[in-house]
């Protein structure tokens, strides 16, 4: 397990200098790189003596989240342009000016992102981050249950199916529970949103932590591979869909936030085109999140029962 941790930290080194020179799939994988050591880090915690991985993992969700402000607006600002891309030439009066809008906003938060980015991985809390992980690593607080560290991983894998079938457990509850009348925007369709990223975030542990016990134990008992094959194939496929959702969730607050800005009609110059155009890519946004969820539900009535 140690090996697999050590591996990941040199994926951010050799990623770093990429990131600080703003490219994108960098910026990307250097983030996976992060969350996977988050993630391990927390599903094999009692591994180690109590509270020991707490420290790095509050610093690894600060560069996690530095990463991200410089990753999700392009994300976005690709999503919303392609849509834009495929509206009606009859709408393009009010679709383009609506594009420019988010075009020259996305911009901007991509370029503060980035810069933010590059300094927080020249920086000395970066560079502390790294000394930390290097010394975790060569003198690890180990608890007991590290000397059989193989049933640990496994017991790790089978927790984090649990947690992920309570996740969507309770998405269930929040569907069943949510107010008929409300409307896109309310606070359930906000809360809604939030359980359905929670279900995301657990298949994603879940899955790091089945890809670690596939690498770190190979020679494992063949009933516990096959588990944590078919855990980390079925994790993947959730993270993917829900990816989805989450993307057009992160869109939609966009169009929201450009919506309401006072200064949409002096930044566009269009009057009411722009809010027009803004609506548009909303409706069209809803559509592609109700479509996402739809997937997830369907492939989950198959897996749920496997893991």
């Amino acid at each position: 397990m140690l090996a697999y941790l050590a591996g990941q930290v040199a994926e951010v080194r050799r990623l770093a200098p990429g990131a600080v020179a703003g490219r994108a799939e960098d910026i990307h994988q250097l983030r996976v790189a992060v969350r996977r050591l988050r993630s391990v880090l927390a599903s094999c915690r009692t591994l180690f003596v109590s509270g020991a991985v707490e420290p790095l993992r509050d610093e690894l969700r600060w560069l996690s989240g530095v990463l991200g402000a410089a990753r999700d607006p392009g994300v976005v600002r690709d999503r919303l342009l392609e849509a834009a891309a495929t509206e009606p030439a009859a709408l393009l009066w009010a679709v383009d000016p609506a594009a420019a809008l988010i075009g020259t906003r996305l911009d901007a938060d991509t370029a503060a992102g980035l810069a933010a980015a590059a300094d927080a991985l020249t920086g000395t809390r970066y560079a502390g981050l790294l000394a930390a992980i290097d010394t975790f690593l060569a003198d690890p607080p180990s608890a007991p249950a590290a000397r059989k560290p193989a049933p640990r991983v496994h017991r790790a894998v089978r927790r984090d199916g649990r947690r992920l079938v309570r996740a969507a457990a309770a998405l269930k509850d929040d569907k069943a529970g949510a107010d008929p009348g409300a409307g896109p925007g309310r606070d359930s369709d906000a809360a809604h949103d939030v359980a359905l990223h929670t279900v995301r975030k657990a298949a994603k542990r879940l899955r790091y932590s089945a890809e670690l016990m596939l690498e770190a134990v190979p020679d494992g008992p063949a009933r516990r591979l096959k588990y944590a094959r078919r855990a980390a194939k079925g994790a993947r496929s959730v993270q993917r869909v829900l990816g989805l959702h989450q993307d057009s969730v992160m869109a939609r607050a966009v169009l929201v936030e450009l919506a309401r800005n006072p200064g949409v009609e002096a930044e566009a110059g269009v009057g009411t085109a722009v809010g027009f155009g803004l609506g548009r890519l909303q409706a069209a946004e809803d559509l592609r999140a109700a479509a996402a969820e739809k997937t997830f539900r369907k492939s989950w009535r198959k897996l749920r029962h496997r893991l």
